[in-house]
């Protein structure tokens, strides 16, 4: 069964540049190259969701050499509610039939609405706990379990940290 990866990509996304913003400060960009290699995957998705995010105003891009993008506000402003409804289409967490079923048949022809009232309120109760998770709690369970904030509370700067990591010297999963 397909499910979408949209919101999980997009949450990686919005908590790569969350953690930008809050430790290299608030004009600091990143490139979808960059962010494609954090995730895994090809540059073009990545551009394409950054256009659903943009598009919702959870985040700034400009485009060219120089060009990055940014979180349009605070982590703390921005909930995973906010990020799931820019980049779903559908506000649905279950998809139905991807062709349409019989409409001859009972069954095939009343399926999809006895769903649909079945599912609408539990849509609405994972939406509404979503909006509940900040994505500077988000970002910073995920900076937590780097191991990376004790080298921020130690006093090295991000900068610093970076080098750390490409070096080797410090992991980023313990």
């Amino acid at each position: 069964m397909n499910t979408s990866s949209k919101f999980v990509v997009a949450t990686h996304i919005m908590t790569g540049l969350a953690s930008r913003w809050t430790y290299f400060g608030p004009d600091y960009t990143e490139s979808s190259k960059f962010i494609a290699e954090s995730v895994n995957t090809n540059p073009v998705v990545i551009r394409r969701i950054l256009g659903m995010l943009s598009k919702a105003n959870l985040i700034v891009s400009r485009s060219g050499p120089n060009g990055g993008s940014k979180i349009a506000k605070k982590p703390s402003e921005i909930n995973l509610a906010d990020i799931y409804k820019a980049v779903e289409q559908e506000e649905i967490i279950f998809h139905y039939h991807y062709s349409e079923p019989s409409k001859i048949c009972p069954v095939g022809c009343n399926i999809q609405d006895t769903l649909s009232s079945v599912l609408k309120p539990l849509t609405n109760v994972i939406t509404d706990y979503l909006a509940n998770i900040s994505l500077e709690e988000v970002m910073t369970d995920t900076m937590r379990r780097s191991g990376l904030l004790k080298y921020l509370q130690k006093g090295l700067t991000p900068q610093q940290i970076e080098e750390k990591i490409n070096s080797g010297e410090i992991s980023v999963k313990e």
